[in-house]
């Protein structure tokens, strides 16, 4: 029995999933993937739309798709783009639809700081486009160099282009005879990843709104009316304790109360 994946969304980080199920959005995450690989190692159908999105997810999941036991196939039905092109070079057998398309270029980030800051940036997205292009290379058999070329073009290929730059094994063929409805349906556009400020802000929103929910723990109140009540308890358990013990002419100093 062969298994099918769904990966159609942005690429998210496990952190993020909260967010996209709340509002019952599409999305590929490492945890979501590995979930849905089975145990038996049976055959796996990955079938991708993706604009792409968090890189080292993607890493993650191709990962997971190259140790899969089992043979993997993808298809590629409308976009495989950034991270979700990643995701797509661990399947063992790579289709494209003719109508979809296939996109890679460098890694890239917004940041803050001084000139300093930036350059450890680039020194960092330089290190990543080089691990990136290992997905790449192992596909096509192609050097560091040639793939880090082609990623630093951003480089966009129809279904024949990416078959014969090796980037995939297959172009599906729907015949000449073959109907509009037996053809992948597709989207002009995909769904894009939420930035990270939006989630978080989101995030605290909900907390508040749950620690509203809660009741309202309140202190204790002593007043000197109960503090006298206690006190006259006491005192009086004690006179009750003297008059019974053998040695009530000892005079006993017994220290205060704290409260």
């Amino acid at each position: 029995m062969t298994t099918k994946i769904d990966m159609k969304g942005p690429v998210i980080t496990d952190d993020n999933v909260f967010f996209y199920n709340y509002f019952k959005m599409p999305y590929i995450s490492p945890s979501k993937v590995n979930n849905e690989l089975p145990d038996d190692g049976s055959d796996v159908e990955l079938v991708i739309n993706s604009n792409g999105g968090d890189v080292y997810s993607a890493s993650d999941i191709w990962t997971s798709l190259k140790n899969y036991q089992g043979n993997i196939t993808a298809k590629v039905y409308g976009m495989a783009a950034s991270a979700a092109s990643v995701i797509a070079m661990g399947a063992d057998k790579l289709i494209m639809s003719p109508t979809a398309r296939l996109m890679i270029h460098n890694a890239s980030t917004y940041g803050m700081g001084d000139h300093r800051d930036f350059e450890d940036t680039a020194d960092i997205l330089a290190g990543t486009d080089k691990s990136i292009a290992q997905a790449y290379m192992s596909k096509t058999g192609k050097s560091e160099q040639e793939v880090l070329d082609i990623m630093a073009k951003t480089s966009f290929y129809t279904a024949d282009e990416a078959l014969e730059a090796g980037l995939i094994d297959e172009v599906m063929d729907f015949g000449n005879d073959a109907k509009e409805e037996d053809a992948p349906l597709f989207a002009a556009s995909n769904a894009t990843m939420i930035p990270n400020t939006i989630i978080n802000r989101f995030r605290d929103e909900i907390l508040n709104e749950e620690l509203k929910k809660e009741p309202k723990k309140t202190e204790p109140v002593i007043t000197d009316e109960m503090l006298d009540n206690i006190a006259d308890k006491v005192a009086a358990k004690l006179e009750k304790t003297n008059k019974k013990s053998k040695t009530s002419e000892r005079i006993v100093n017994t220290d205060p109360f704290v409260f």
